[in-house]
């Protein structure tokens, strides 16, 4: 399969418009060599953490954008607390030094009434007054609060993009290094070079495309996932307050292939503790494992976590895997199924997943 999967990348190079100084792989090629596939391998981690080093380095962007913003924002906060600052002092300095012992006195000293309840109605004002004054002043504080922990927060944010930053450019310059030194021992440098340019050029053009599309298609037809399951009560054994859910990965399979004519060269296995998606054309095999974990905030669930990714018999980094989980989500959501129910539990065996519901 490996070699049927290079032969359909190398048939895929013909029709790009990459300079060719070597000829390609003849079809009836054996498979690579060892030390050539793990050079391979090397070159698409390099160009994935490229990648991933962009995207971090966008994200410090934005959050450096966002910090600026965060201080301009404290800053005018900051203005418009001084106000209500000296407007409460105000108010504290004149009970505190008895401004206000007018007002009780003159309650205390009317001779009808009519005074008297104009007086009240007076003091009512004034305390009203003072009481709103201050709590704007502590609302304005809050704020101002709560502004100072936001920016702390994006500052370590920041603080944590730029290590990542660091590492990854480290881990590049690392594995750059392993390339150079394995192709000056190679003996056939000019080869391998061209063949990984082609690699690089085959994964940027078509190879992440379909990838992306894959998962995109696998995420939006498990949003779906649930309604189909309602059509099939069969799957679902309740036992008083609670039920077990039994998917057979034929059932799986079934259900992905009357969502879209993509998955007809797809196919998903359960494996124990893991699930497989194995996807074969022409020009690429495509080998997804990962497994579920049970959430319970913010919202119940069952996550997917990439565990590994082939693409024509090579790993990708775990950049990538990340990436990948980070956009697309193909968890599955109980209360999708019925609102008051939540999962429990959740166990992959071979041939089928068993998730256990608590009904209420």
């Amino acid at each position: 399969m490996r070699r049927m999967a290079w032969i359909g990348l190398v048939m895929v190079f013909m029709l790009l418009p990459v300079s060719r100084t070597i000829a390609p792989l003849p079809v009836d090629a054996a498979p690579l060599p060892e030390e050539t596939r793990r050079l391979l391998e090397k070159r698409l981690s390099v160009v994935e953490i490229d990648r991933e080093i962009a995207r971090i380095a966008a994200l410090r962007e934005q959050t450096q954008a966002e910090i600026a913003a965060s201080r301009q924002r404290l800053a005018e906060q900051e203005i418009a607390i001084a106000v209500q600052r000296e407007k409460a002092g105000e108010v504290l300095r004149a009970y505190y030094m008895g401004r206000r012992d007018f007002a009780l006195a003159a309650l205390l000293n009317a001779r009808s009434l009519p005074e008297l309840l104009r007086t009240w109605e007076m003091l009512d004002i004034i305390v009203q007054s003072d009481r709103r004054t201050l709590d704007r002043y502590a609302d304005q504080y809050e704020i101002l609060k709560e502004g100072y922990l936001l920016l702390q927060q994006e500052k370590d944010q920041l603080a944590q993009v730029e290590h990542n930053l660091l590492l990854q450019r480290k881990r590049l310059i690392a594995l750059q290094q392993d390339i150079e030194n394995a192709l000056a021992a190679s003996g056939n440098e000019a080869y391998l070079r061209q063949l990984m340019d082609e690699l690089e050029a085959y994964w940027k053009n078509v190879g992440l495309f379909e990838v992306r599309r894959h998962f995109r298609s696998l995420a939006e037809a498990m949003q779906r996932l649930p309604a189909w399951i309602q059509e099939h009560p069969d799957m679902l054994v309740t036992r008083g307050l609670s039920a077990t859910l039994t998917l057979t990965d034929d059932d799986l399979n079934a259900f992905l292939r009357s969502q879209n004519d993509l998955f007809n060269h797809m196919a998903i296995r359960f494996e124990e503790e893991r699930m497989v998606v194995s996807a074969d054309t022409q020009q690429m095999q495509v080998v997804i494992s990962g497994h579920y974990t049970l959430q319970e905030t913010p919202q119940n669930a069952l996550l997917f976590h990439v565990d590994n990714l082939n693409f024509n018999g090579l790993d990708l980094p775990d950049t990538t895997l990340a990436d990948l989980e980070r956009e697309f989500d193909l968890g599955f959501y109980p209360q999708q199924l019925v609102t008051f129910v939540k999962a429990t539990g959740v166990k992959l065996a071979p041939g089928k997943l068993v998730v256990e519901l608590r009904i209420g």
